[in-house]
């Protein structure tokens, strides 16, 4: 089957959704399929790469004033009508809403070639980065709202990774048919064990135990400097170490929070850490924090079950769907400081329930096994493009 993927980035540009988009092309790639990811140049100007038998068809790119890592592809329908024919995609698959969604969609206006696309996000988040008042921001979210059902209502078939994030769709008027896909966690990599551990924790001079980890972008919408401030709580109680591990725009500023707070430290900011090393991070942590009000999965939380982690989340969107208040961590209430370090303190101080909540994470992990994605992503395109199971 052919298959052109859309994404607004892949990596080198490192987030959530370009991780996703990535390990599903090469998945499909090694299912016999033949697949085709257009997506922002990361350096500006287009090219053409393959990345383990996926074509990589970079279109020019703009700056992103929200994330500098991320820019924003731009390809007009001269060049999109050149890319759809040297594809000839069976089906198309949309993982941004914009800007390349909707020109795949005009192009694709009465053919029979099928459009299906996940939805990766919330109107709320886009908001939130755009403005500072709340009433505004209100009425942002209200326009971003009728823009996004507007333009899923065209697609074929709408996937998401979680029900309490397609219920927040359907209540707002979404009518074309869905699926819930996870994204996915390798637990063939990520699963509990000493492995590597030692060598993390002289590569990266971790602090000593317990350590709280937080694994993403360091961005406005993760919520991080709840976070920094719980850290404040926790150690009147419990010496213990808070790792933030990605990069990204807000490191100044967070790390300004941290000194006005005299928490540098307890507040520790490993930086960027190449995939290769990741699960040992993981191990090397004793619980897994998470602040953020707008995922709607949230890959480093599935990491961290399957790695058999506690975890302390927001009680928001998606999240409560991967932690189980009371069974593998603990549900606070958003934007709480004092409540997640409550909720940290409880289970550092009890490390026999601390262990029986990593090992009922690992049987909510199990149920999101990547290759049950994959799986599941191939049936919806033969089912979609009329080919049937085989």
């Amino acid at each position: 089957m052919r298959i052109l993927m859309s994404s607004h980035g892949y990596p080198p540009t490192v987030s959530g959704v370009t991780r996703v988009v990535q390990k599903l092309a090469r998945a499909m790639v090694r299912r016999g399929h033949t697949v085709a990811v257009v997506t922002a140049s990361d350096h500006g100007e287009p090219y053409e790469a393959e990345d383990e038998g996926v074509r990589l068809i970079r279109v020019p790119s703009v700056p992103n004033p929200f994330w500098e890592e991320g820019p924003l592809p731009y390809a007009n329908r001269n060049r999109l009508e050149k890319i759809v024919a040297e594809v000839r995609p069976e089906i198309v698959h949309c993982h941004d809403p914009l800007p390349l969604a909707f020109p795949l969609l005009r192009l694709f206006d009465e053919t029979d070639v099928p459009l299906t696309a996940t939805c990766h996000y919330v109107p709320r988040f886009a908001a939130g980065y755009l403005l500072q008042s709340e009433d505004i921001q209100n009425l942002v979210e209200s326009l971003v709202w009728e823009i996004a059902i507007w333009l899923y209502n065209q697609f074929h078939h709408l996937v998401f990774a979680t029900a309490a994030h397609r219920d927040l769709f359907l209540g707002h008027g979404l009518t074309v048919p869905t699926s819930i896909i996870s994204n996915g966690v390798d637990i063939g990599r990520y699963y509990p064990s000493s492995e590597g551990v030692t060598e993390v924790e002289a590569r990266y001079r971790l602090p000593p135990r317990p350590r709280i980890l937080f694994v993403s972008r360091l961005a406005k919408d993760k919520k991080i400097d709840v976070l920094i401030q719980a850290m404040a709580h926790v150690w009147a109680e419990q010496e213990a170490h808070l790792l933030l591990v990605g990069r990204g725009q807000e490191r100044e500023r967070l790390e300004t929070l941290s000194r006005k707070l005299a928490l540098e430290h307890c507040v520790h900011f490993v930086g960027f850490v190449p995939e290769e090393d990741m699960p040992a991070i993981y191990r090397a942590a004793d619980l897994f924090a998470i602040a953020s009000t707008y995922e709607v999965q949230s890959l480093p939380a599935l990491q961290a079950a399957a790695t058999a982690l506690p975890i302390v989340a927001a009680n928001a969107v998606a999240l409560p769907e991967l932690v189980h208040d009371g069974v593998n961590g603990l549900l606070v209430p958003p934007d709480d400081p004092q409540a997640m370090a409550r909720a940290i303190v409880t289970i550092l101080q009890d490390p026999d329930r601390a262990k029986a909540m990593g090992q009922a994470g690992l049987s909510i992990a199990r149920f999101h096994a990547e290759e049950s994605t994959f799986g599941a992503y191939e049936d919806l395109y033969r089912q979609l493009s009329g080919f049937g199971s085989q």
